[in-house]
């Protein structure tokens, strides 16, 4: 395993650009070498994180994505057989949580969104999504038994509204730090706001890579170096917590 704090990625995709360049086995090297010890991981197509999963059970978190391809982002509150399809693919698979599923305020009371959570609470499954913050709120209008990862510190990445949404809905929802390590991370490390965020609200904020394409696959070192840049600022039981203690204890396992 690499140096430094382990870390549970609570945030990544797996495309097909991706596996055209990067095997099963490399993912797992790439693993080893960061010190990740589990991945959250998003197939597009939808089932193409089964391969990973058969590979490494112990190792890879699979989520049901919605989206054939990328550009399927902004119409799939449009197709109107999505939701069987996405049944269809928890029958034949195995999965440990729906999404990302991206969706905005102005359409937060869309048929096929309401369908895609009903599956989600039907199989008792977390969702990861990325939106806003009404949405969030819908989410817990219709479903207030779901569990849910809201992406990217949200929307609007300030910890002042991220604090009263995560006080609003407890243990039920989580926040990961997908893609906002800039923003955690001032000219002379985390800023004081953040830090003080993430002390406050450790057992709700997971730490996310967020492979969203190819380059960042072969760059993670990168991601992982400015995440554990601001983690070694935290007390050591709230870095562990962010790193992977929440992710472990969301999902129900164990190193």
């Amino acid at each position: 395993m690499g140096a430094g704090i382990t870390i549970f990625d609570s945030h990544s995709h797996y495309k097909s650009a991706d596996a055209a360049a990067l095997s099963g086995q490399d993912v797992l090297s790439i693993m080893d070498r960061e010190n990740i010890s589990h991945m959250v991981i998003v197939g597009e197509p939808p089932d193409r994180v089964q391969q990973l999963y058969r590979l490494a059970p112990e190792r890879i978190i699979p989520f049901l994505g919605l989206y054939d391809s990328y550009h399927q982002k902004a119409h799939w509150i449009l197709d109107p057989d999505l939701p069987g399809r996405l049944e269809s693919y928890l029958k034949a698979g195995h999965y440990k949580g729906i999404g990302e599923i991206h969706l905005f305020k102005q359409n937060r009371e869309n048929k096929n969104f309401r369908r895609v959570l009903w599956l989600a609470d039907k199989h008792n499954l977390p969702v990861l999504f990325h939106g806003d913050a009404e949405v969030v709120d819908q989410i817990f209008k219709e479903f207030p038994g779901l569990k849910v990862i809201w992406a990217h510190l949200g929307t609007i990445p300030e910890p002042a509204l991220l604090k009263r949404m995560l006080k609003r809905y407890g243990e039920k929802l989580y926040v990961d730090t997908s893609v906002r390590d800039l923003r955690i991370m001032g000219s002379e490390g985390i800023t004081p706001k953040w830090k003080s965020f993430f002390v406050e609200h450790a057992d709700q904020v997971m730490v996310g890579i967020d492979t969203f394409y190819t380059p960042r696959w072969k760059n993670i070192n990168q991601v992982t170096s400015k995440i554990r840049t601001w983690l070694a600022e935290l007390p050591e039981p709230v870095a562990r917590k962010l790193a992977h203690e929440n992710a472990m204890k969301l999902f129900g396992v164990d190193y």
